[in-house]
């Protein structure tokens, strides 16, 4: 539980690059000087508080659209299974598979590492986080969900982003 409160709000958030559904990549640094980035980290969409928080997050990307923020939702599963889900449910938000290097012991989440992020109940996961990145790279809210009955705190989210965009 050490590295949870590693990355703090005010330090800068740490650059990387993912692949998408799609097989694009996608760094964060791209987005420095043009848009605000909101940072959803999850084990797997396919369990249900993750599915839960993706659903209110889709509602969020819908209410933040043309507000100068980018969604960028990283997640353990698979490329192909992202990409199914993001055509089952209509997610908007661009889905980002964290890279899971088993060759070390424990296995190295490496962004969800560099974001201080503890590892789940079988050290091959995540739990669920949000992070929001200004336009200059600085994280301005974080929340790490350590129970999954805990929903978005949008309004948070929203006094946030007003002070950012």
């Amino acid at each position: 539980m050490d590295n949870v409160n590693r990355l703090r709000v005010g330090h800068f958030a740490p650059d990387f690059t993912l692949k998408d559904s799609d097989g694009r990549e996608v760094r964060l640094s791209e987005f420095r000087g043009q848009k605000s980035v909101l940072l959803f980290f999850c084990p797997g969409a396919r369990n249900a508080p993750c599915l839960s928080l993706w659903e209110e997050l889709n509602l969020f990307y819908d209410e933040m659209e043309g507000e100068g923020i980018e969604i960028l939702a990283l997640s353990l599963d698979e490329r192909w299974t992202s990409h199914r889900l993001r055509q089952e449910r209509k997610f908007r938000f661009p889905i980002l598979k964290i890279e899971n290097d088993l060759r070390f012991d424990p296995p190295v989440l490496s962004v969800s590492q560099q974001y201080g992020l503890p590892a789940g109940p079988s050290r091959q996961k995540v739990y669920p986080a949000v992070f929001l990145v200004d336009k200059m790279g600085i994280i301005r809210f974080r929340k790490v969900y350590l129970e999954p009955t805990e929903g978005l705190n949008l309004k948070s989210m929203e006094c946030e982003l007003e002070q950012v965009s």
